[in-house]
């Protein structure tokens, strides 16, 4: 049983950011790869939520690595059946900065 996806409206803003990047800097051929890729993983996460390592951020959360340079972090609640998906992180931003916005309430 898969079970279903809800973002945060950081997630949303994320992606959203990271695809008028991608367009902007890169073309719509890698803003579409991006999020293809990102929807695969989302996908796989429905069908196996625990395939993904569990962070030190926070109870319950996950990360994965949609590419290398950003990881989408999620939230699994096990009662609901559901996966929130709380952010999209650029992996070169400085580490000591996601502690503070992972924890933010949405």
């Amino acid at each position: 049983m898969s079970y279903s996806i809800k973002w945060s409206e950081k997630s949303k803003n994320d992606f959203i950011e990271i695809i008028d990047y991608l367009i902007d800097n890169w073309g719509k051929n890698s803003a579409k790869k991006f999020k293809n890729t990102a929807i695969n993983s989302i996908e796989l996460i429905s069908k196996m939520p625990a395939i993904y390592p569990s962070t030190e951020y926070r109870k319950n959360l996950r990360r994965c690595i949609v590419v290398k340079q950003v990881s989408m972090y999620f939230q699994v609640n096990e009662s609901e059946k559901e996966i929130i998906i709380v952010r999209f992180y650029d992996n070169r931003r400085n580490l000591d900065n996601i502690t503070e916005s992972l924890n933010d309430k949405d």
